[in-house]
């Protein structure tokens, strides 16, 4: 019991994906009249069997020859006796659609269909899934080349390599089963879907020495707030602060939390603010490579402990201070869409920001008080 309510914690879809079966009256009906979603419609050799059946029919009747009527027989039976296999494999059947918690561009993730046969009786044959996604203009057949054993699990995985950045919805688009014979389709709605931000590739980029403008790569030292060195004062706690960072002293004195506050002795951290206004970027393909810039830019000077905050104009500022908060970032960057957004005119970015402008022809730099920093 432990182990079946484990599984139905699923999204699960299909003929058996509800709790309760269905009464066989229901089933019987719907054998008649599929529900809404749900045809059956004839294989080319299928087709052939029907036009065979018209001829075979057309000289039965015309020369009265009981051989040709028992050929016919035989030819309707196997196409009935198609329907209702068909139908009766698909009442075995559920599944779900998963995917890979990330996308980027150019690398391989995983979209796979789990199909279990939850009944005690019947195996499961033969069903093609078709998994589609129409903002990254792909599609993929999926199949269950062997047979399911009741109560068994398979996973049918397919090895997405986005070419585009975008917001990805993922979706079952149609089940097949046309066993046993292969004469008729039996198509069912998949109703299963999965949304998947693809984030942009890494590219790259060459990082230029500004000269003249008092900063590096490496930062420089600074006795502005941070988390290291000596101290220099005490604040209010907020929530999301470090427990190590209270003063739990002076805390117990003033009956309220105090946080520590400590000179920043390391390297001077740096902010991202990104304009996707049109004005700013004429053709397509230098705001694609200015996504993939920001990306990577992003990403080493995270690794490097560099990067404080990133914003998009218009959009929320992000405190990067762990490996989700970047990948929330990059959840915002998929987004990005060219010619759309609020534009910063007027506006004048904080002392160590880092924005994003074009250069000659579709070249993007990284401009940080006025001095380009990266290029690509």
């Amino acid at each position: 019991m432990i182990a079946s309510a484990s599984k139905d914690q699923f999204d699960w879809r299909g003929p058996a994906s509800e709790r309760r079966p269905k009464p066989f009256s229901v089933k019987l009906k719907e054998l008649f009249i599929p529900p809404k979603g749900e045809k059956v419609l004839p294989t080319a050799s299928g087709m052939m069997l029907i036009l065979i059946g018209l001829c075979l029919g057309l000289a039965a009747y015309n020369t009265e020859n009981n051989i040709l009527f028992a050929a016919l027989a035989l030819l309707i039976s196997a196409l009935v006796l198609s329907g209702i296999f068909c139908w009766m494999n698909f009442l075995n059947a559920r599944w779900r659609l998963e995917t890979s918690s990330t996308f980027r561009v150019g690398e391989d993730g995983e979209i796979a269909v789990v199909v279990e046969n939850p009944r005690q009786r019947f195996p499961l044959f033969s069903l093609l899934f078709e998994v589609e996604c129409e903002e990254a203009d792909v599609s993929h057949d999926l199949y269950l080349r062997n047979s399911l054993e009741p109560g068994g699990t398979s996973r049918l995985v397919w090895r997405f390599r986005p070419k585009k950045r975008c917001v990805a919805n993922f979706k079952i688009f149609d089940a097949v089963s046309s066993f046993p014979f292969g004469f008729l389709r039996k198509h069912v709605a998949g109703e299963c879907q999965k949304a998947a931000r693809i984030w942009p590739a890494r590219i790259e980029y060459s990082r230029l020495k500004s000269i003249g403008s008092g900063f590096g790569w490496q930062g420089a030292s600074t006795k502005a707030k941070g988390t290291t060195g000596e101290l220099i004062g005490l604040r209010n706690y907020n929530r999301g602060d470090a427990p190590r960072s209270i003063h739990w002293k002076v805390s117990a004195r003033q009956g309220k939390l105090m946080v520590k506050q400590n000179a920043a002795e390391s390297q001077a951290r740096y902010s991202m603010v990104v304009d996707t206004c049109r004005y700013l970027w004429s053709t397509k393909e230098a705001f694609e490579k200015m996504c993939s810039l920001l990306a990577s830019l992003a990403e080493d000077l995270f690794l490097s402990g560099d990067l404080d905050y990133c914003r998009i104009v218009g959009g929320p500022t992000i405190k990067i201070s762990r490996v989700a908060d970047l990948e929330s970032f990059f959840d915002e960057i998929s987004a990005l869409r060219w010619g759309e957004g609020a534009s910063s005119e007027g506006e004048s970015p904080p002392a160590n920001s880092i924005v994003f402008t074009q250069l000659e022809g579709n070249s993007v730099g990284a401009v940080i008080n006025g001095a380009t920093i990266a290029k690509a």
